[in-house]
């Protein structure tokens, strides 16, 4: 039997990948200290205009480039160095230049990349309005060889002597406004005017110009190239950018801070300047002028380049602080780890190596900001809505909602979903569950079952008593919380003036119907009888009115009630003005009145009970019962106290067209309800909150609902 021989045919092996060389372009900057005290060192790519951060390990990686090979390179540095390191972490470094095309290409695979990459960055149409919409950049001036011209005068600004007079300053100012602090917060209401808002803008960009030049001046100091300031498009609203990437060059840690600072600053100059300037100048246009410059740099600077939670000023700061290079973008990171870990537990390293505190503070400083912007994004797509006509707002309206809220979550839920179905064991349940569930309980199973609606308690009926004609109180019969009857003589007043009139029409009366009498006897006095007749009905019609006048100036109750608010003039002999108020009756029975929006309407009806939690703490809580709801829309609120204008919870807007008119600005019902104790127990009215019972009804249906509300009502449906 012949041997059976085979020939062993070799495996084709992997073809290893070629070393890369780095491009000479890039350069090696000397960085800060780390947290932990270890070096760094910023790579810098003029192509892009981008810096890199870099440590130790890194570093080491780059001083033996040289020698072509990973492991050759991970001995190396093993050996000569304290350093941990393995072949991986030096591959991975590789990977960290090729994606950043910090290395030259290499053959056609790597033009091929790159043309990938030229051509997915190139966005459509409607991507491209999108993120332009979102935020786009203006170039407007390069202010470089300016700032380089003018640094002998810049130099001066970067003294201790500056920053104590500006100290100084500070305490000044606030001292003179402590001062005068009635005037200066009053002028506030100049300020919502149409002329207010305009020239608070103005003022606002004139400050915002003096910030960014603030955060050129200090880059250009530090010998920091400014290749560019312009304008940015935030939202369609225009902000000013100052381009200080530069700052990154910087080896002191303590210089970014005093770049990152130096807007601020600038800015706080201004105010206290024009702080002084409005307590010392006369009253006129440019005594106001300082005034908005002051109030508006003021409130810009502490209220909004201080926000740590979008990319202003003092996000730099905190992050240049933690020496945390790329702070949001790193947290959110750690942030997704931390949290498919805590949820699933899948295994996987996390994106960085921290230690215990600085991680803590990374996810927590995450979710703030992805709290943060939850609110503001939903703030502002309603912004967007209500300003912008209908269908432009409602698309405008689900960009904001879909980009920055809905594509965030399905993206990251999608994460989730490839990581599950790529685990080879099932997933088992963890603690960490119980938080996603209990807030999916809470949206989607039935639990609201109370409606809070502005309410205000009240008697439910009250007649308001007035001085009709200029008189003299002759007897007060009555005083403050007495009980009244029907028709009860409350004041009794006298007005010598009207006495003389009813005397004077009575003798002309009386001489016409004696001269009519007497007419035909005589021819002459015949031929007047129209005239005289007519005299004399006219002086009869004001005889009657003279004297319903003077009827009236015995006031009576209409109904019966008790006294209210009566007027402290309300004394014999005392004079009263024609229209003065003098008092209140109010029915001896209570009722409670609120107003509530048409998405809520169904959920009420006639019988329902709830409970009133009157303001101020004078009238403890009481139920109350419905006993009728309005069938039709509230187009005028009669009800001032419950107006946003009067401190309520009703927003409204003055009617053009009739003064004192309050238009709502949504559709609501009133509706009225009953106390149990029909006495009235508080003497004048009281506003409070209503809690109604209704049926019970999950978070997310009433969202649905009064989605489908608007739309039907945006739609024109």
């Amino acid at each position: 039997m012949a041997d059976l021989v085979i020939n062993d045919v070799p495996e084709k092996q992997e073809k290893p990948k070629p070393w890369l060389t780095l491009r000479e372009d890039i350069a090696l900057l000397q960085g800060p200290r780390a947290y932990d005290g270890s070096p760094t060192w910023t790579l810098y790519d003029p192509a892009v205009h981008r810096y890199y951060r870099i440590g130790w390990l890194e570093f080491e990686c780059l001083h033996r480039w040289n020698m072509g090979n990973a492991e050759q390179m991970a001995s190396a540095i093993q050996r000569e160095t304290p350093i941990e390191i393995n072949v991986s972490d030096v591959e991975q470094f590789a990977e960290f230049l090729d994606k950043n095309q910090l290395a030259k290409p290499l053959g056609k695979e790597s033009s091929g990349r790159f043309a990938y990459m030229r051509h997915a960055a190139k966005l459509g149409f409607w991507t491209w309005l999108l993120h332009n919409y979102l935020f786009m950049r203006i170039p407007l001036i390069k202010p470089d060889r300016y700032l380089q011209k003018a640094l002998p005068l810049i130099d001066l600004f970067f003294h201790r002597r500056f920053l104590i007079l500006l100290f100084l300053g500070i305490c000044l100012a606030l001292a003179l406004v402590a001062q005068r602090w009635s005037e200066f917060s009053h002028s506030f209401l100049y300020s919502i005017t149409p002329e207010g808002i305009l020239a608070t803008v103005g003022m606002m960009s004139l400050s915002k110009v003096v910030h960014e030049l603030g955060h050129a001046s200090a880059a250009s100091h530090f010998g920091c190239r400014v290749p560019t300031m312009g304008m940015a498009l935030l939202l369609g609203m225009p902000v000013l950018w100052t381009d200080v990437t530069d700052a990154w060059r910087l080896p002191r840690r303590s210089d970014r801070l005093i770049i990152d600072a130096a807007g601020m600053i600038a800015e706080l100059t201004l105010a206290v300047l024009a702080t002084i300037l409005w307590t010392m100048l006369p009253d006129g246009p440019l005594r106001s002028g300082s005034y908005l410059l002051a109030s508006s740099a003021w409130i810009i600077t502490l209220g909004i380049n201080l926000n740590q939670f979008m990319r202003f000023d003092g996000y730099y700061l905190i992050s240049d602080s933690f020496d945390i290079p790329n702070m949001q973008d790193r947290s959110f990171a750690l942030a997704r780890w931390w949290l498919r870990e805590s949820l699933f537990g899948f295994g996987i390293a996390p994106p960085e190596n921290w230690p215990k505190r600085r991680q803590q503070l990374l996810n927590i400083y995450a979710y703030s900001i992805w709290i943060y912007r939850l609110i503001l994004f939903t703030g502002i797509a309603w912004v967007v809505y209500y300003f912008f006509f209908k269908a432009l707002g409602l698309a405008l309206f689900a960009v904001e909602i879909g980009w920055f809220v809905i594509l965030p979550i399905a993206k990251e839920v999608a994460v989730w979903r490839d990581l599950v179905a790529a685990r080879g064991t099932p997933i088992r349940p963890r603690p960490a569950w119980l938080v996603p569930l209990v807030l999916l309980a809470l949206l989607f199973i039935p639990w609201q079952s109370h409606l809070f609606v502005p309410g205000l308690f009240k008697a439910e009926s009250e007649y308001t008593l007035y001085c009709i004609e200029p008189a003299q109180v002759q007897d007060v019969f009555v005083k403050e919380g007495d009980i009244v009857k029907a028709n009860q003589i409350l004041v009794k007043l006298s007005s010598p003036d009207l006495d003389y009139k009813i005397v004077t029409s009575q003798l002309k009366l009386d001489e016409l119907t004696q001269r009519l009498a007497s007419q035909s006897l005589e021819l002459k006095l015949a031929r007047n009888n129209p005239k005289d007749y007519e005299e004399l009905q006219s002086t009869r019609a004001e005889l009657t009115g003279f004297r319903e006048v003077k009827e009236k100036l015995t006031i009576r109750a209409t109904f019966p009630g008790r006294i209210r608010d009566l007027s402290e003039v309300l004394r014999p002999g005392e004079w009263l003005a024609k229209d003065e108020p003098l008092g209140i009756v109010e029915s001896p029975t209570a009722s409670v009145i609120a107003y509530v929006e048409e998405a809520d309407l169904a959920k009420l009806k006639a019988g329902g009970v709830g409970r009133f939690y009157p303001e101020g703490g004078d009238l403890s809580p009481f139920s109350i019962k419905i006993t009728s709801i309005d069938s039709t829309g509230t187009r005028e609120l009669k009800v001032a106290e419950l107006a946003s204008n009067y401190g309520g919870g009703i927003a409204v807007r003055p009617d053009k067209e009739k003064e004192h008119h309050l238009i709502p600005e949504q559709g609501i019902y009133r509706v009225v309800m009953q106390t149990e104790a029909t006495e009235l127990t508080q003497s004048s009215t009281v506003r409070g909150r209503l809690s109604l019972s209704t049926v019970a009804e999950s978070i997310a249906g009433r969202l649905m609902r009064l989605s489908v509300v608007v739309l039907v009502k945006e739609s024109g449906w």
